[in-house]
């Protein structure tokens, strides 16, 4: 039975949250588009955005007139990804392709409150229950479906509230986004020049390093060593496993029954390279304990120097361009490990070597402390959409 209240709630409300539907909240609008409105399309992870604003462009594929007009503050969703949280707030009076649903909020609603609970784990289960389709990349939630979906309704100034509070959460995700890209874009201006040696270190002394040499990778590191018989129990790291440099959760698996891809097995300070869409610079500084393989689809790269600076090596713009070179197919573009072995890379004395990987490491030690930062504020704000909402 749900409750007529949420476990976690402002003291000054009292009154049970009232049963209904989704329909009592909010009517359907298909008033046409007109010419001169902006068109917004709705995205997974950022709401409603302008289309001319979004990396990929997509040509207007309707006639202003066919188009639907939101007015700001309407809540608009993509009919077949709504269950996955295809939905957003018009920020503006605008236009919205007319395989959208566009939802005007009722007097007693606040479209910001439901913004919020649409990303809530239960709304997500009823939003995909109450779509219809063969198999799950079919589903649609229509209209009418949404308005049939049960939920119970606080007052507006309970809504009003619940939605202000949790505004001042998503402003402070916004704001650490915004510190984490900052961060990035000033390490990635560091790695270019300083490997286009704009900017050159010292030494201690004062006086200055050697030029720099270019060498193969494969004779500063040794490519695909030659591994020991796989343990009988270890945790394996495939390609999925690594998402923008780090680790996720890898379950513990037996010999017996793993992949033929689980080759690689690793020693701490090694390096794990994505041999298939390099661009993607999807790889791995390995510094864990425990019994570790990666999958064939990595390089398993052991540096005879320093390490972490190749590791930063393999990131820049240069290097990625000459394994691109290098690389057979068009759509997946992949590289093979003798062809890795063969790029050459920039390599400075030890001693500058070093100077570069403390200076790159700290800047990865700050954007790793933001992004921590986001992850336990995110894990907060699921906890409160669990707990605010019935």
């Amino acid at each position: 039975m749900i409750p007529a209240a949420p476990k976690l709630r402002f003291s000054e409300f009292k009154d049970p949250w009232k049963p209904g539907h989704a329909g009592d909240a909010f009517k359907n609008s298909r008033a046409k588009g007109a010419a001169g409105l902006p068109i917004y399309s709705v995205t997974m992870d950022r709401g409603l955005v302008r289309r001319d604003s979004m990396e990929r462009q997509m040509a207007a594929d309707a006639a202003d007139n066919q188009n639907l007009r939101a007015q700001r503050g309407d809540v608009v969703y993509n009919m077949m990804r709504m269950w996955q949280g295809a939905v957003g707030l018009a920020p503006e009076e605008c236009m919205v392709s007319p395989a959208y649903v566009v939802l005007s909020p009722k007097k007693h609603t606040s479209p910001q409150f439901f913004d919020q609970w649409f990303k809530g784990k239960r709304m997500l289960y009823l939003l995909g229950a109450y779509s219809h389709g063969i198999t799950s990349d079919r589903l649609r939630l229509y209209a009418d479906d949404f308005a049939r979906i049960p939920l119970h309704l606080p007052s507006l100034p309970e809504q009003q509230k619940i939605a202000a509070f949790l505004g001042v959460v998503d402003a402070k995700l916004a704001a650490l986004a915004t510190k984490q890209a900052a961060l990035g874009q000033f390490k990635a201006g560091l790695m270019q020049k300083l490997f286009s040696q704009q900017i050159r270190f010292k030494r201690d002394d004062g006086t200055n390093f050697p030029d720099w040499e270019e060498k193969e990778l494969r004779v500063v590191s040794i490519i695909n060593p030659k591994s020991p018989e796989l343990p009988e129990r270890f945790r394996y790291i495939d390609l999925e496993s690594v998402n923008a440099g780090i680790l996720g959760a890898v379950s513990e698996i037996v010999a017996t029954e793993a992949p033929s891809r689980a080759q690689r097995v690793l020693q701490r300070g090694d390096i794990l390279f994505q041999m298939v869409r390099p661009y993607q610079r999807n790889n791995l500084y390995f510094d864990l304990a425990g019994v570790y393989v990666g999958s064939t689809g990595y390089a398993q790269i052991r540096a005879k120097q320093n390490r972490h600076y190749l590791f930063q090596v393999l990131h820049t713009d240069e290097f990625v361009n000459r394994v691109l070179e290098r690389c057979t197919g068009t759509g997946y573009p992949a590289i093979n490990s003798n062809d890795l072995g063969k790029v050459a890379i920039p390599f400075p004395h030890a001693d500058e070597q070093q100077k570069i990987a403390d200076a790159l490491s700290s800047m990865d030690t700050k954007i790793q402390a933001v992004a921590d930062q986001v992850a336990k504020l995110q894990t907060f704000k699921k906890g409160l959409l669990q707990q605010m909402f019935v």
